[in-house]
């Protein structure tokens, strides 16, 4: 009795088995292709602005963010004490920030002197200025930038992003901040040329 029990048992499981492999599902068949065309992360199938701006921060369905921007960066330059020429090595930096400002013709820019706090405030002030126009001015002059576009202001030792009285910390802080603004709508990007001048 327990040996047909078993025959029984087999039959039935091997029945069992049979029928699952005849169920089983069809190959699933892609209805959408995985392309990209945008090459933004987000396949065409689910793409719904498929004209983003390249490198422009989007969102799950590939629609890039519109924003009022400002955003400030230290320009790399660095200047000799009581001098406001800019050298011709820093040409680079500045040429960097001019094809930025092609690429986005509604932005601004306003061109922050900086100085040491060595010396008086009135000296300082004027120093600053002179350093702020002349990065203005190769910006205008040298790289086709409307002067329009472009403010220069001096701000002394009012914003020095040191503290100290080393050679190290002065020359930090003669130095140029380029901060780019628009009082218009923008495709919401990220500038990563400069080094960020953080301050209080």
């Amino acid at each position: 009795m327990k040996f047909i029990t078993m025959c029984i048992l087999s039959l039935f499981i091997a029945g069992c088995s049979t029928q699952a492999i005849d169920m089983a599902a069809e190959p699933t068949v892609q209805i959408s292709d995985l392309a990209d065309d945008e090459a933004d992360g987000v396949i065409n199938a689910r793409d719904l602005c498929n004209e983003t701006d390249l490198g422009a921060k989007i969102d799950n369905a590939g629609c890039g963010s519109e924003t009022l921007y400002m955003d400030r960066h230290e320009l790399l330059i660095n200047f000799a004490n009581e001098s406001y020429l800019v050298q011709p090595k820093y040409f680079g930096k500045i040429e960097e920030l001019a094809e930025f400002m092609k690429a986005y013709p509604r932005a601004n820019v306003t061109i922050e002197g900086h100085t040491s706090k060595v010396g008086t405030k009135k000296y300082n002030d004027v120093l600053s200025q002179n350093r702020a126009q002349a990065v203005k001015d190769i910006l205008v002059n040298r790289f086709g930038i409307d002067e329009k576009r472009v403010t220069a202001l001096g701000f002394g030792f009012q914003r020095l992003l040191l503290e100290g009285n080393t050679e190290t910390v002065h020359a930090r802080n003669r130095r140029i901040v380029a901060e780019i603004s628009s009082d218009k709508i923008l495709t919401d990007w990220k500038w990563t040329i400069y080094s960020v001048d953080e301050r209080d």
